[in-house]
């Protein structure tokens, strides 16, 4: 007797065991695959396992689908003799995968196609509308072209040797000075300032950025930094010749300047005015920090050119005339 009871208790427990185990088992398979589609070859391994006498409970320890699809799917073939997927409603697609792998690659080969040339080149007759679409979806948006330096081979090869020849370089970068002449317009904007309007507000006063038709007055100016330590900002009042670098921004700031720096190095780029044989002349007994052809962006000071740009055009009293231009920029 006790040997009975203790079989029945074991088989309970057992039986109790597996269906605690099959119920916690369907509320995590369902929640996991919640949002994944059911495939026709899993519709077609449900008709065949039960077929082959397999309970849904079992089907679902399976195939980790919720019990309610397996007997959908199971009460389809009944009724239809099918397992797949019933078509969806809605429009259908304008194009298939392959013809938009074909739009993205002809939008990669020519970047400047537009979406009524892409058509018409991969041999679709899908719109407008759908090319954007299928663009977009690849990650191919239309920006405008960065600017940039054109370099030949020999520059880059400069450039590299240049680099390479001061890749240790840690500490002597802080007795580098670093110089260069900017120019700043009356109205100039590069895009950054942005204002919201509605649409009809186009024309609005609020809403314009004005700008000159003819040759846009502004400001040159020179300017050179170090690591801890900035010069003088030096207007220039005219085109600027060697002569004119010479007297007014050699022996007024340059020679001035490196002398406050220890073993001071100065760097400056290769215009006309920089190379002539007076300014050579005048630095004669400076320590120079040869130069690559086109590589201004090397140099650290087109940074500050670029913030006191920003500045300017943030202004809340933006500058109408050339003095109060220059005097902005004094104190940008």
């Amino acid at each position: 007797m006790n040997m009975q009871i203790r079989f029945a208790l074991n088989t309970h427990c057992k039986v109790l065991e597996r269906y605690l185990s099959l119920r916690f088992d369907v509320v995590d398979v369902s929640q996991e695959h919640y949002y994944q589609q059911f495939t026709e070859f899993e519709g077609g391994r449900v008709v065949g396992l039960r077929k082959g006498g397999f309970s849904f409970r079992d089907i679902v320890v399976r195939l980790g689908r919720n019990v309610s699809t397996m007997h959908d799917c199971w009460q389809q073939w009944s009724r239809e003799g099918t397992a797949s997927r019933r078509p969806g409603s809605g429009r259908p697609r304008g194009t298939t995968e392959r013809e938009d792998r074909r739009v993205r690659r002809m939008a990669v080969a020519h970047r400047n196609a537009s979406v009524a040339e892409i058509p018409a080149a991969v041999g679709t007759t899908v719109t407008q509308r759908t090319v954007a679409i299928r663009l977009l979806q690849g990650q191919l948006q239309a920006r405008c072209r960065v600017a940039c330096i054109p370099l030949t081979p020999n520059h880059c090869r400069l450039r590299h040797e240049w680099c390479q020849a001061r890749d240790l370089w840690r500490t002597e970068w802080r007795s580098v000075v670093f110089s260069d002449e900017s120019r700043f317009c009356l109205g100039a904007s590069d895009g950054r300032v942005l204002v919201r309007r509605r649409p009809g507000e186009r024309l609005q006063p609020t809403c314009l950025r004005p700008r000159h038709t003819g040759p846009t007055p502004g400001v040159m100016v020179w300017g050179a930094i170090s690591y801890d330590s900035k010069s003088t900002l030096v207007v220039i009042p005219r085109t600027l010749t060697a002569n004119l670098y010479v007297s007014l921004v050699i022996q007024s700031v340059v020679l001035p300047f490196l002398n406050s720096i220890q073993a001071g190095v100065f760097q400056q780029d290769n215009s006309r005015p920089h190379t002539a044989v007076v300014t050579q002349h005048a630095l004669q007994s400076v320590d120079m920090l040869p130069w690559p052809a086109r590589s201004p962006d090397v140099s650290l000071i087109e940074h500050v050119w670029d913030i006191t740009g920003r500045q300017l055009q943030r202004h809340p009293q933006p500058a109408l005339t050339v003095p109060a231009l220059t005097s902005q920029g004094q104190h940008a």
